[in-house]
């Protein structure tokens, strides 16, 4: 083989050599530059990943109505002791317990038989006084006549006057004496004084009245319950927001699901010096009877507060030492930052909870914060609910 084409040969051979060598190296850095594009996007989605989203809710703003519980005894709005006033016995009862009356219908009827004969002696005592009037009344007619004809002197005329005089006035207090005993006679039969439900009926027929005794028993209890009065003790801290008018909510244990509107009608405006309280009297329709007279109940009295208050859920509230605060978004962009509030809580409402100072109604609150959020950290807001949980 000539020289020419060895050199030939051995220049294509350097060529390919270096040709793979680039391809080489061209593939090493490919590899390199992938993996490094690889590892940012690694990194990028790490990131992402470490930056936690939240929801966010728009606080609801109104005035801020505290409620005072207070406990009392359901009273009837009237209720009476039902006595006899006369002496005598139970001759019938035509009421019992339970039993709904109206005003004058007749609860008992009392035989008195010692009253029944004073009022017949009574009745005789007026015949006979009627008689010696009469008489006299004619004695004085004649006399007149005889002193006409001068047979009698004007003293003795004046002698019979008197006696008429006497006789007319002895008239007059029998029939006195007989009107009182025909008014005992009638408070023999006992009505109900007012429209209600007897609630005690203590004497049965044949029982022995003595109307006089200082340790008589009533006949009958009756109580009007279709308005109940509650009477609770308001501290002396509230007394002032406690005007005539005011709507109430009353419950009674036996029933927890039901609630009755009361209003506030009479206080005695005084603060008890022992109790620190002042006595407030409400009045509960009970027209369906669904309460009952001396039970025990609740109420729940409205108070206007002075400050605003915001309500935002429960779940938004976050308990560290420094005390109680929310989370709010500084900033409107979907990555935004966080700042951690201080609040005043008022009241909890369960869900949710009242605040009285810290935040406004235009603030955005993370609804519920991740645990160790704090003032400066990067969120991602995914949502903007505008109302409570």
């Amino acid at each position: 083989m000539s020289e020419p084409h060895i050199q030939s040969g051995s220049r294509r051979g350097k060529l390919a050599l270096a040709c793979l060598g680039v391809a080489a190296v061209a593939v090493v850095i490919t590899g390199v530059l992938s993996r490094q594009a690889d590892s940012e996007e690694v990194a990028t989605w790490t990131q992402e990943r470490l930056i936690p989203t939240v929801s966010v809710v728009k606080p609801t703003y109104g005035v801020n109505t505290e409620q005072l519980d207070l406990a009392g005894r359901l009273q009837p709005f009237r209720q009476a002791s039902i006595y006899a006033r006369v002496d005598g016995y139970i001759k019938s009862w035509d009421h019992d317990i339970g039993a709904l009356v109206k005003a004058g219908d007749i609860l008992a009827e009392l035989d008195t038989p010692e009253l029944d004969e004073q009022m017949m002696q009574a009745r005789a005592d007026v015949t006979r006084s009627k008689a010696d009037m009469e008489l006299a009344d004619s004695t004085v007619k004649r006399w007149r006549k005889l002193v006409e004809t001068n047979a009698v002197t004007a003293q003795e005329l004046e002698q019979r006057e008197n006696s008429y005089r006497s006789a007319a006035a002895a008239l007059e207090s029998v029939e006195a004496n007989l009107r009182r005993l025909e008014v005992q006679k009638n408070l023999a039969s006992v009505p109900a004084p007012f429209d209600g439900v007897v609630v005690a009926r203590n004497k049965d027929t044949g029982d022995l009245i003595n109307a006089g005794s200082d340790d008589i028993i009533p006949l009958f209890r009756l109580a009007a319950t279709e308005t109940l009065r509650l009477n609770v003790d308001v501290p002396q801290k509230f007394a002032r927001q406690m005007s005539s008018g005011v709507a109430a909510t009353i419950t009674v244990p036996e029933d927890p699901g039901a609630q009755y509107e009361g209003k506030i009608v009479r206080s005695n405006s005084a603060v008890e010096p022992q109790t620190g309280t002042m006595m407030v009297q409400l009045l509960v329709d009970n027209a369906e009877g669904h309460l009952l007279p001396g039970s025990y109940a609740r109420v729940s009295l409205p108070l206007a507060g002075a400050e605003p208050m915001i309500t935002v859920p429960a779940s938004a509230l976050i308990f560290n030492a420094e005390g109680l605060s929310v989370a709010v978004i500084d900033g409107t962009a979907e990555t935004a930052r966080v700042k951690v509030v201080p609040v005043t809580v008022a009241r909890d409402l369960g869900r949710n909870i009242e605040i009285t100072r810290g935040i406004t109604n235009n603030a955005d609150v993370i609804s519920n914060p991740p645990d160790g959020i704090k003032t400066g950290d990067e969120v991602r807001v995914v949502s903007n609910n505008n109302g409570q949980s």
